[in-house]
């Protein structure tokens, strides 16, 4: 079993579908397989499976460390606003003004 509630026939089928590789439930097991030593989880695939899935660990797990920080950032970046507005609502308050100014004069032309 998947995670998501999926047998391994499910997703394999899903992903013959989507891809138009040849993927069966014996693949998806020998891929997830603690024995094996190496992994060979096709790279091409991980998308997919990411998406079918809805979940993205596995590509956030392939990604380099300078991309994960920048992910990270990205994500972040909603939160730091926030605090940053929170912390100086004066700030907010007269840039909303000034933006009110500029609309009521261009209105005025």
């Amino acid at each position: 079993m998947t995670s998501r509630g999926l047998s391994e026939d499910e997703l394999a089928q899903k992903l013959k579908s989507q891809s138009d590789r040849a993927v069966n439930a014996g693949l998806i097991h020998a891929w997830r397989a603690e024995s094996k030593h190496r992994w060979h989880l096709p790279a091409d695939l991980v998308p997919l499976i990411c998406e079918i899935l809805g979940d993205d660990t596995i590509q956030r797990l392939l990604l380099s460390e300078k991309l994960r920080q920048s992910l990270e950032l990205g994500e972040s970046t909603p939160r730091i606003v926030a605090l940053l507005q929170s912390a100086l609502p004066e700030a907010t308050e007269r840039k909303t003004v000034e933006g009110r100014k500029k609309s009521q004069r261009r209105s005025k032309r």
